[in-house]
């Protein structure tokens, strides 16, 4: 699986030569992106969605991104973002932050 970059905030979810998904990565400030509209298809089973985070967390570790910023909409996604190390940002808004290590 590998990200492709689309445009300046649309990238796609590639596992071969099949798109299976989707994201924008959106400015928050000079270095930090929000991660929004995050899509996968059907066929994409709970296990994947950690390797589709992980893959996301490695690519901001290479573009040089220092943060990334997701909207939680439920429970379960509180739950696999705290397994990916994300940290509660803002507990109202359920808005959760990873900061980027870069090695």
């Amino acid at each position: 699986m590998f990200i492709e970059k689309v445009d300046d905030q649309l990238y796609q979810l590639k596992r071969d030569e099949e798109t299976i998904g989707g994201f924008h990565l959106v400015p928050v400030d000079d270095s930090a992106r929000r991660i929004e509209k995050l899509e996968v298809s059907e066929g994409i089973v709970a296990a994947q969605v950690l390797a589709v985070f992980e893959l996301i967390q490695k690519y901001a570790e290479e573009q040089g991104i220092s943060a990334l910023y997701v909207e939680s909409h439920s429970d379960s996604l509180d739950f696999l973002l705290q397994h990916q190390r994300f940290e509660c940002h803002d507990v109202e808004n359920r808005v959760w932050i990873y900061r980027v290590v870069h090695t």
